[in-house]
């Protein structure tokens, strides 16, 4: 484990992403349970990688969910519906992962909106020569993704940091004590599933703790 600073972590990732193969698009997934810190960390490493020259291509995972039937099919606290309902995988295959993997030009970035809970179909984005395709969101590392990542980066942290900012950021489901329900029987419990199940840490080539978001430290990939 080695401590750095948040601008040394941004700095490292970046450099990784860099040095990614130049004469084609690269596949880059930023993942980690809910409330880690995935968008911002994805946002910095961005600025950097765009800084250097090269086109960034960001997308969030987010844009990807089953219908509200689908994914509450098992209740509102259950962890396996959230595991494995939420997400729809085989859309983020179909209009990103798989258009990418094929050297087709142009892929799209999103395909439910929801907070508007309906379908979309947004313009394609292009894909200019070694551009990066960051996806940023939980349980990309596992197998039914079905991703061929040129780099993963999982982000951990101590669930107690991770429920001291849900209290924060996710106010308005409620009371405090129903946000901290609802992050240890579902989001935290579905975390704690998938990595059962699917060991993200072995298919993760940097992986960064990020109990402390200004004092993270480096676990593996550095």
């Amino acid at each position: 484990m080695t401590a750095i600073t948040r601008e040394q972590l941004v700095v490292q990732v970046a450099a990784r992403i860099l040095a990614l193969d130049e004469t084609a698009p690269s596949a880059v997934a930023i993942t980690g349970m809910s409330c880690v810190g995935k968008t911002t960390l994805a946002a910095e490493v961005a600025a950097v990688v765009e800084g250097a020259g090269r086109p960034v291509v960001q997308v969030a995972y987010d844009d990807f969910h089953h219908p509200r039937e689908r994914r509450y099919r098992l209740g509102r606290m259950s962890p396996e519906g959230y595991l494995d309902d939420s997400y729809d995988a085989a859309s983020l295959r179909r209009l990103v992962l798989e258009p990418l993997s094929r050297g087709e030009a142009s892929v799209r970035t999103a395909s439910y909106d929801l907070g508007a809970e309906k379908p979309v179909t947004p313009e394609p984005v292009t894909l200019e020569p070694g551009a990066v395709v960051l996806v940023e969101g939980e349980f990309l590392l596992a197998p039914e993704v079905g991703a061929e990542w040129d780099l993963g980066i999982l982000l951990v942290a101590e669930p107690g940091a991770v429920l001291e900012r849900a209290l924060v950021r996710d106010a308005d489901f409620g009371t405090p004590e129903q946000v901290r329900e609802m992050y240890l029987r579902r989001y935290l419990a579905a975390e704690s599933l998938h990595q059962e199940r699917d060991d993200p840490w072995s298919r993760a080539d940097v992986i960064v703790d990020l109990s402390d978001p200004l004092a993270p430290s480096l676990l593996a990939g550095g």
